[in-house]
């Protein structure tokens, strides 16, 4: 009976410290300074969950090398510029705020209808690799807090979903005689929150 008395203090003292603010759970300090993702909002997984994939291999990040731009934007000058009858050369745009809003990640026409992209100058790449264009200029600025939360989200998503390795999650300049997505972007930050297969 005393033990059981004891006990009932006992739980009784921890759950009136907890309740009134005395307890602190540990705090988690990221390795980078990148916040690490949360979820994606629920409407973009139910956008990205519509459709089939095939077999994509890779995720090539990319700038637009622009201050401003959208998805809209950019297929207009991929058409009406580029002559490429299936415009956005992207699979996916994440804005800056300047054409679309902060961190708004949007769905080409070419992920939509699983279509090779656009995007990477090398056959291999532009057929197995999903290219994601960041709004900006990256040797001048670096992307917002808000586009890398996004991006680290988005990638996390499409190495699940598609089962793409870490080791597969390149940039442009990786393949190409190019500085794009530009000097000032995070690769290895990005790197810090990939799946690994």
């Amino acid at each position: 009976m005393p033990f059981q008395w004891k006990s009932y203090i006992f739980l009784s003292i921890i759950t009136v410290f907890y309740l009134c603010g005395c307890y602190a759970p540990p705090t988690f300090k990221p390795v980078t300074t990148m916040k690490p993702p949360k979820k994606l909002e629920p409407y973009i997984i139910s956008q990205l969950n519509r459709y089939y994939v095939r077999d994509w291999k890779y995720v090539v990040i990319h700038h637009s090398a622009s201050d401003s731009g959208s998805a809209a934007e950019f297929d207009k000058y991929h058409r009406e510029k580029r002559g490429w009858e299936n415009g956005l050369g992207y699979h996916f745009v994440i804005g800056n705020g300047n054409g679309s809003s902060n961190g708004q990640i949007e769905i080409g026409n070419r992920w939509i209808n699983q279509l090779d992209g656009a995007h990477a100058g090398v056959q291999e790449y532009n057929h197995y690799g999903i290219g994601i264009c960041l709004v900006g200029n990256f040797n001048d600025s670096n992307p917002t807090a808000a586009q890398m939360a996004s991006l680290s989200m988005l990638v996390e998503y499409l190495q699940d979903r598609c089962r793409i390795p870490s080791e597969n999650i390149i940039m442009h300049r990786h393949f190409r005689q190019t500085e794009c997505p530009g000097r000032n972007f995070p690769y290895y930050k990005l790197l810090a929150h990939t799946v690994r297969y």
